[in-house]
């Protein structure tokens, strides 16, 4: 997927390995378990070694009570921020021995959603959680449940070092909320990861530039008895995901920004062209068999055992291909472009990672709720995932003298410097926050049988009996 630029004194980094984390010896985070109270924290053993020899605590520790801070994000399991996510909760408690974390993180994107939409219907809120996109913060921002951000512009020294000084990606005022109500974390450009010698093995040269260029690879490793490329459907988001490529390329983001502001629709003949061109991918043996049933796990253990040539992937995905065993054999390359359609050939799917906050919150616990904030966003933070976790920074300030890099790693971070115009989900840009299973759900039904006709108009009416 992104986040003062001072690092903090007296933090060590050490290496970001999932065993040496799981130790956490003193630590005072708390894994969720069913059951369990947010409130609830472990004895504050590490509390008392600031004590003073008479038995009186430190001054700066007692002033400051002690409170939970509740994160919900997908960095969790095999997720390759898991480990940054646990060890900058190390090392706030560090320096705030009095906050105890409480991590309800899950990796799977349909029991994230769910555990989120929970937590707003009953009023449970984290301190802070993941958002992908603007427009579905809109009715959340308008009932109070996140903080305005706003005042974060006034710490310049924290913001001219993101990527997004301004914070102008999550201004609502375009959709009449005033305020700011995320901080942009992680950049995740989607890109092509190839095999080398399944390329080679089927007489293909060079990377594809165009969707032309690509068709024909595709033709020439089906000749070669090799699936072109893995789509596990099964997991919608895997098609969605491909589906914005394809869109973006094809009808440009503003389509899909018009479709958002009622300007424009599913139905709209450029719109349809792009779900053909979807289909087309299947029809033309792009894919597996059944690709619709199988999943992203199933999907991402074949290519990485060679058996697809291609997978369409964030850039988060390099420290998977770097530590498969074929790691020597993958690379690689940009979304090719249509030839006809040279004016969006910049267009490209690029997921933001942001953070919200909850709106709730008064006193101590918002003001070490932003601290937190800050910590998790600022340039040390952005290292510890450059170095210890193999991601791409979403700062500008970030310190890389002297790191040692991945040729895969290096290529990414240049990449992502030369990205210009950047759009999300095709849904992100909706504020009816039903479109995102809807329209998923339609592109994996298209593959099953459904029209590029009909399929826009089932996702149109979504639109249309929600007016």
């Amino acid at each position: 997927m992104k986040k003062n630029k001072l690092r903090f004194l007296a933090l060590t980094m050490t290496v970001c390995m999932l065993a040496g984390l799981a130790a956490g010896c003193g630590s005072k985070n708390q894994e969720s378990k069913e059951g369990n109270d947010p409130g609830q924290t472990e004895d504050k053993s590490q509390t008392a070694e600031t004590a003073d020899p008479n038995g009186s605590a430190d001054a700066a520790q007692t002033e400051d009570p002690e409170v939970t801070i509740t994160v919900l994000t997908r960095y969790a399991g095999s997720d390759p921020q898991a480990p940054w996510l646990k060890k900058m909760m190390d090392e706030f408690v560090k320096l705030h021995p009095n906050v105890t974390f409480r991590d309800d993180s899950v990796a799977d994107e349909a029991a994230y959603n769910n555990k989120l939409k929970t937590a707003i219907a009953t009023g449970n809120l984290p301190n802070m959680w993941m958002q992908y996109g603007s427009a579905s913060l809109v009715e959340y921002a308008k009932n109070g449940l996140l903080m305005d951000l706003s005042f974060m512009l006034e710490d310049e020294k924290f913001c001219s070092g993101l990527t997004d000084p301004t914070l102008s990606t999550f201004d609502l005022s375009g959709y009449g909320v005033d305020g700011i109500y995320a901080i942009p974390f992680a950049m995740q450009p989607e890109v092509i990861f190839y095999n080398k010698d399944l390329f080679k093995q089927a007489g293909i040269e060079s990377v594809p530039e165009t969707i032309e260029d690509l068709y024909e690879a595709i033709d020439k490793l089906k000749a070669a008895g090799i699936t072109p490329m893995g789509m596990g459907a099964k997991d919608t988001w895997r098609l969605g995901h491909f589906f914005n490529c394809v869109a973006y390329r094809k009808a440009g983001i503003d389509t899909f920004k018009n479709i958002g502001a009622r300007t424009a629709k599913w139905t709209d003949p450029e719109v349809v062209d792009c779900l053909t061109t979807l289909k087309d991918f299947k029809d033309r043996g792009a894919f597996e068999e059944n690709f619709e049933g199988i999943d992203w796990s199933t999907e991402s253990a074949n290519f990485l055992s060679g058996k697809y040539a291609m997978i369409c992937i964030p850039l988060w995905f390099i420290p998977n291909a770097e530590g498969s065993e074929i790691a020597d054999s993958l690379d690689f390359f940009q979304i090719p472009y249509f030839s006809d359609q040279e004016s969006y050939k910049d267009h490209s799917a690029v997921y933001v990672d942001a953070h919200v906050y909850n709106g709730k919150l008064e006193g101590y616990e918002k003001e070490i709720t932003m601290e937190w904030a800050k910590f998790t966003h600022d340039a040390f933070s952005e290292e510890v995932r450059l170095k210890d976790c193999g991601q791409t920074p979403g700062r500008t300030d970030v310190n890389t003298e002297g790191m040692e890099m991945s040729p895969m790693l290096t290529k990414a971070i240049k990449l992502n410097e030369d990205l210009k115009k950047l759009g999300g989900d095709t849904f992100e840009y909706d504020m009816l926050n039903s479109m995102q299973d809807v329209t998923r759900n339609a592109l994996v039904g298209m593959m099953l049988g459904t029209s590029p006709e009909d399929t826009a108009a089932a996702i149109q009416s979504e639109i249309d009996n929600n007016q």
